[in-house]
């Protein structure tokens, strides 16, 4: 094989599915690293593979590779792994020139992490990219950014990772600064029961504007609204600035993941009720809004350690029933709403809905230090930021 990088102590090796053994170490080497870690969640290794082939629907518009670091001596120890990626729909979009490193997993080794970030400058320069940004995933929806507070609590899920508190030293150390913070906030069940004049309020919003969420009842129901549901996000997270619309195969991808990990009973959709026609003829609702709740089935996946099996497979689902424990993860409302008690009406109704599976606490995760919107409606239910990650920037 043919190494993208060599150093005097560090090579930087591609991953190839015409290489299995790197493939198998490219899923292995994280599950080393945190052996001993309660707090870590693997990707399924089928995850990972897939992306390695190039099969995401990342891949239909943009660019990337996966590399692995090891020492450059006999034994050529793996001691890292980290992916790069163009992501070429997002720049256009966005009038930016970004590259981005995700998966990023490494030993306490600074000579490791700066050989790593030597060749993604280098791997970016060639693309004519100005700036190295990380770590960020695939879209919106993809977990970003290392721990840098709240080392001692689990990750949710694959959404939002867990990585050892020496990260942030190995990516200031190498030149990164800041770009945002996102916070996870606890909410505990006892903490956030609505008042008889919230629940008036609920009312009362409901009626002026017309706003109606109704139940989900299979997920052929919800099947048929996730369009809706991806329009909305597209139309909704535009002032996000990691955003960028999904196309339609991405959006296919999310409601598939969606419906393995969640119920339709958690997904909210809220519609709106237009003026009736001039001859009284009543019209079709508009969507105007989601929010996305899910089970939290951190432990199932950990004990599963990214393999798909039917054990695994029936764990998942076992946990998946019983959980009194969920992770909240995704709002839109379009922004004519916004300010009309939309947002509190959606956090109103997935609560009714927690609470009649006997929840006791959940978790909202990948709240932008830059979104008032979502603070607020955290701060409302009494929500407790416990987790911080941080998404760094390197100018190129």
């Amino acid at each position: 094989m043919t190494h993208a990088y060599r150093g005097a102590d560090i090579r930087i090796v591609p991953v190839s599915v015409s290489s299995p053994r790197t493939l198998r170490e490219f899923c292995d080497f994280p599950k080393r690293l945190y052996r001993n870690c309660p707090y870590w969640v693997p990707w399924f290794d089928r995850g990972l593979q897939r992306i390695v082939e190039r099969r995401h629907s990342f891949f239909e518009h943009s660019d990337g590779d996966c590399f692995l670091v090891q020492r450059s001596d006999a034994a050529a120890r793996t001691v890292g792994r980290f992916a790069l990626l163009e992501p070429r729909r997002f720049n256009q979009f966005r009038s930016k020139r970004d590259a981005r490193f995700y998966f990023f997993d490494i030993e306490n080794d600074p000579s490791a992490s700066s050989a790593v970030f030597e060749f993604a400058a280098q791997w970016a320069r060639r693309r004519g990219l100005t700036r190295l940004i990380g770590p960020q995933g695939f879209s919106g929806f993809t977990g970003a950014g290392i721990l840098i507070h709240g080392f001692d609590r689990p990750a949710a899920m694959t959404m939002m990772n867990y990585t050892f508190p020496y990260y942030r030293d190995l990516l200031e150390a190498a030149g990164f600064s800041k770009y945002k913070d996102f916070y996870s906030a606890e909410l505990i069940a006892a903490q956030f029961t609505p008042s008889v004049k919230q629940q008036r309020v609920m009312e009362l919003v409901m009626k002026r504007n017309r706003f109606s969420v109704p139940q989900f009842r299979n997920k052929r129901e919800f099947r048929a609204a996730a369009l809706e549901i991806g329009r909305i996000y597209n139309q909704s997270w535009q002032d996000h600035e990691e955003f960028v619309p999904l196309t339609e195969r991405e959006l296919t991808e999310l409601v598939d993941d969606l419906l393995l990990v969640t119920d339709p009973g958690l997904i909210k959709v809220m519609h709106r009720d237009p003026p009736r026609d001039t001859d009284g003829t009543p019209r079709e609702p508009e969507v105007v809004g989601f929010i996305l709740g899910f089970p939290d089935l951190t432990q199932a996946l950990q004990r599963a350690g990214g393999r798909l099996n039917p054990l695994n497979l029936w764990r998942i689902l076992r946990q998946k029933r019983r959980t009194r424990c969920f992770i909240i993860n995704g709002v839109g409302i379009l922004p004519e709403y916004r300010n009309q008690g939309g947002t509190t009406l959606l956090f109103s109704t997935l609560e009714r809905s927690l609470r009649r599976r006997g929840v006791i606490s959940a978790e909202m995760t990948q709240i932008a230090e830059t979104t008032e919107l979502m603070l607020a409606a955290m701060r409302d239910l009494g929500g407790r930021v416990y987790k911080t990650h941080r998404v760094y920037q390197r100018l190129l």
